[in-house]
Order: structure tokens, then sequence, then C-alpha cells
């Protein structure tokens, strides 16, 4: 009925092509025929490394520079205003001062005219109180000083006729 039968294949192959596959940035360098081969190969950048340190460093230094020269400026506007308010202050006293000194006189002159009107307050109540009686007693009393005065007069003139 059948038979049997075997077979096997087997393939074996070796892709050389002899160059160096380059991808990503390229820097401008393609190698060939490298097969069992040693190399050696330097590539450079030119100095950006080292110039782009640099670049940072300078950066830095200035990002420092104008940090201190922004304390610096922010120091003199704190202390402007605080020489601001210092004068505005003392103008501030200096007027208070002459405000006060005003209302002690004006409440000196107050408390002269209150004594004047207590004083003539008083005597209403006096002459409401006896019917003007106290103030006619001192009419009365200059009166009689008055005519004693001219009677003695008249009296002295008499005796030296």
């Amino acid at each position: 009925m059948g038979g049997k039968s075997s077979s096997k294949n087997q393939t074996t192959s070796t892709n050389v092509s002899g160059q160096n596959a380059i991808s990503g940035d390229n820097l401008g360098t393609a190698i060939s025929g490298v097969n069992n081969s040693t190399l050696n190969v330097t590539a450079t950048d030119y100095g950006s490394v080292s110039k782009a340190l640099d670049l940072g460093g300078e950066i830095v230094e200035q990002s420092g520079q104008m940090f201190d020269n922004a304390l610096s400026y922010a120091g003199q506007v704190n202390q402007d205003s605080l020489d601001f308010a210092d004068n505005a202050l003392e103008d501030i006293t200096a007027s208070n001062s002459e405000n006060l000194q005003m209302m002690a006189g004006l409440a000196g002159n107050q408390a002269e005219q209150n004594t004047k009107n207590l004083n003539a307050i008083m005597d209403l109540a006096k002459f409401k109180q006896d019917n003007g009686a106290s103030e006619n007693k001192k009419q009365q009393i200059i009166l009689m000083v008055i005519i004693a005065v001219v009677l003695g007069g008249v009296a002295i003139m008499a005796v030296k006729k």
C-alpha cells in the first residue's frame, strides 16, 4: 500500500554587505567593507557640547546677576516706600499738632466765654430770686458813697469861706 518517504531540506544563507547601517541622526559618516575588520572611528561634535556647557554656565551667571539686580532694585523700592511713609507720617504729625494747638486755643476761648455766660446767668438768677433787691442795694450803697463825698466836699468848702 503505500510506502514511506522522507525528505529534508535545510538552507543556510548569510548576507554580507560589508556596510554599517546608519539610523537616527547621521553624523556624516558611512563605512563600508567592514566584515571581519576592527575599526576605530572618531566622531567629533566640533566643540558643540563644550560650547553648550559654556553657554549654560553663562546663562546661570546671567540669571544670578539678574536676581541680584532684582533684589537690589526691590530693596531700593522698599527703602523709597519707607522714606515716603516716614515723610507722610511726619507731615501728618505736624498737622495734627497744629490742629491740637488750635483746638486747645478754641477750648480756652470757649471756657472763658462759658464762664462769662455762667456769671451772667447767676446774676439773672439772683435778680429773679430777690426781684433785683441785691442789685438795688449795690446801687444804693454806691449812691450813698457819692452823696457822702459831695456833702463832705460842700462842708469843707463852707468851712474855708
